[in-house]
């Protein structure tokens, strides 16, 4: 493996301010002075603009954005970034990319594969001297710190990868880690430290709407409804396709129960002694679960909610079984309370 070791990378708008080096190979690039890549279309474009963790490098600002300043950055929004210099001609390189490609797929987003198409981009091969082809480079903390030309054995590919893992700070970086560890901070109770993972994730196209979601449910527990509602509205305007993801999901009804949460009305004392005077008022007993899902009682709530559902489904047009839906929905399909209610509120509609 040749080293490149610590090599300091300037922006790449900055990169034909590079001397040229020499010793590139000629069949990089068909012309001595090549011409500035024309703009990407808007799709492309756009498929570029993510922290996605395999992307093609499309212009030098992608390079800065992509690469540069991503490999400077701490994950899980940057990380270590694994340069794959490329041709479409180039035969080894057709086997190197796909093992590249499965490597850090495998990784889970702890590191990028940025792939180069050198006769697309041949000022930034040109700068970093690129001689030969495939050339693999890893970029971390805006340097080169590895190397290596042509096509490695399987398990020297893997262990050139397994190092950009390891300079991330290991598998537990990625993402979907963070969005697991801010989830339990937030379980904790540590709300503003929840909101703070939440918050940074955000900057993480692909996770942003649980990250969003995430936060709603802090706004929540801080008492801060308004702001929960507003993060709500963001999600429904900005992020239609991520509408029935379970995270996001569970946000959205955790925030429809607290609008809906009753104001004023008889305290939870009186409404038990309604119903020892008698067990079918309904209204009482919808109007206490309501009270129990506001004071975090949820498992009592679910209790009274299939009581209604047990003694009388079609009371108030299903209006029990419609807010059993809607806690299912704020606990999360992989809740306990949420497993054992769908099996008794089924086994109850097909009575």
């Amino acid at each position: 493996m040749t080293g490149a070791a610590l090599r300091v990378l300037r922006p790449a708008s900055r990169l034909h301010h590079l001397a040229l080096s020499g010793a590139a190979h000629r069949h990089l690039s068909t012309h001595a002075s090549p011409p500035p890549p024309p703009p990407p279309p808007p799709a492309a474009a756009a498929a570029t603009s993510t922290t996605l963790p395999i992307v093609e490098v499309r212009s030098p600002q992608d390079f800065d954005d992509l690469c540069v300043r991503a490999s400077a950055t701490p994950p899980p929004v940057g990380g270590p970034v694994i340069l794959d210099f490329y041709a479409d001609w180039c035969g080894p390189c057709k086997q190197l990319t796909p093992k590249l490609e499965a490597l850090v797929t495998a990784a889970g987003g702890t590191v990028r594969l940025a792939k180069v198409n050198v006769d697309n981009l041949p000022e930034i091969a040109q700068a970093l001297q690129v001689a030969s082809l495939p050339t693999v480079m890893l970029l971390h903390g805006g340097k080169i710190v590895d190397s290596f030309k042509g096509v490695l054995p399987d398990d020297k590919v893997k262990e050139f990868v397994d190092k950009a893992v390891a300079l991330a700070g290991g598998p537990d970086a990625s993402g979907p880690k963070a969005l697991e560890e801010a989830a339990a901070l937030l379980e904790g109770g540590d709300i503003p430290a929840a909101a703070a993972k939440y918050a940074e994730i955000c900057a993480l196209p692909e996770l942003a709407a649980a990250a969003k979601a995430g936060l709603a449910l802090c706004a929540l527990q801080d008492d801060q409804l308004s702001a929960a509602q507003d993060l709500v509205a963001d999600l429904t305007k900005n992020h239609a396709a991520d509408l029935e993801a379970p995270p996001v999901r569970k946000a959205i009804a955790a925030v429809a129960l607290a609008v809906d949460a009753p104001e004023g009305g008889r305290p939870v004392s009186e409404l038990r002694l309604a119903l020892e005077a008698d067990r079918d008022d309904h209204a009482a007993r919808y109007e206490l679960a309501q009270r129990l899902l506001v004071s975090g009682e949820q498992a009592d709530a679910i209790d009274e909610l299939l009581l209604i559902v047990r003694r009388d489904k079609a009371w108030s047009d299903g209006a029990a079984r419609l807010l059993l839906l809607k806690v299912f929905d704020a606990l999360g399909s992989g809740h306990e309370l949420t497993k054992k209610g769908r099996r008794r509120l089924s086994n109850f509609l097909n009575i």
